[in-house]
């Protein structure tokens, strides 16, 4: 989890017409990827904005307010779907936790180049201090988490007022996945492996180890029951962080067959206030390959309830040709 252990890591002295311009530029992405081609395999999922109920087109607050319904009953799916996810995905499962495991064998140098090489190139690097960071001042939210949230509504937003239900789905599929993405971490893995974090210094402490740190990347089972804020002791593996913005980041390349934008955010994300995230590399990687399933689990599941709920059936009359879509609500 991406927190300030010991020190305040909020940034000071950020101007705050840089941070309204960021704020521009996010919500500018937003109506970017809503206004991105729609591929062939996604044509399906935009027609629904023309159907028709009883003989009438539906209204853009209707549209939005079937995307809702759908949003509420694919709940249940989706969770069954992500605790089957390993053995839905048993190839994918296997090879990512074989690759994990070797990763924490060789965690400690892995990780002391990290420290030392690429946090370093990219110490000071930090995206500006967002206004509701400290407005709100909720415990365990940092500035990455506040621009990530405000790209999301910005995507729903466009969803609104463009009348675009791909829009819409993309969003509240990133916010499920913000979501399912803390659960699954907060609650369930990090409470279950117990993993301590490195020290920030890992080069310079030798075999060193304290309460909350250590440089053993063996150390499990630290246990301390399920803490739903950052306390740091336990709490290394997986990064919630890089399983929120890689989920996150899935659900929207899925959904605009897109990946450059999404993964770059991501990226982006991910390295601002580097050093704040005090893990082991092997926890970042496990972040990911999680995010990355988590992402496409939602995905899956939702496209096929849509499918479940759409049916076509061919009209041929003595004056015209056409064909009927009947959507389930």
């Amino acid at each position: 989890m991406k927190q300030s252990i010991g020190q305040n890591m909020r940034r000071a002295g950020t101007p705050m017409g840089f941070s309204n311009v960021t704020a521009g530029l996010m919500l500018a992405c937003a109506a970017v990827l809503g206004g991105l081609p729609v591929t062939d395999a996604q044509a399906q999922d935009r027609t629904d904005q023309f159907a028709v109920v009883d003989g009438m087109s539906q209204t853009r607050w209707q549209t939005s307010g079937y995307v809702l319904r759908e949003a509420g009953q694919s709940i249940g799916p989706e969770i069954t779907a992500l605790v089957r996810m390993p053995l839905d995905y048993k190839r994918e499962f296997m090879w990512g936790a074989l690759g994990i495991g070797a990763l924490i064998l060789v965690d400690r140098p892995v990780t002391e180049f990290y420290q030392d090489h690429v946090e370093t190139a990219l110490d000071g690097f930090a995206l500006p201090s967002h206004p509701l960071t400290d407005k709100l001042d909720i415990a365990g939210l940092v500035d990455e988490d506040w621009w990530l949230i405000t790209g999301v509504a910005g995507l729903y937003g466009y969803g609104l007022v463009a009348d675009d239900t791909r829009a819409q789905r993309a969003a509240i599929l990133s916010a499920k996945a913000m979501a399912y993405s803390f659960v699954t971490t907060q609650v369930v893995l990090k409470t279950a492996f117990g993993r301590k974090r490195p020290y920030a210094d890992l080069s310079a402490r030798g075999d060193q180890e304290g309460d909350v740190f250590t440089t053993d990347p063996l150390d499990f089972g630290n246990h301390s029951g399920v803490s739903l804020t950052a306390d740091g002791y336990g709490s290394s593996m997986p990064s919630y962080h890089f399983t929120q913005y890689f989920s996150v980041a899935h659900v929207v390349s899925r959904s605009y067959d897109n990946s450059w934008v999404p993964y770059g955010l991501a990226t982006v994300l991910a390295a601002s206030n580097i050093r704040g995230h005090r893990h082991w590399v092997s926890d970042m990687a496990a972040g990911t390959l999680l995010g990355l399933g988590i992402g496409e689990v939602l995905w899956q599941t939702n496209q096929n309830m849509q499918e479940r709920r759409m049916t076509f059936e061919p009209q041929v009359s003595r004056d015209r040709v056409g064909l009927t879509m009947t959507m389930e609500f």
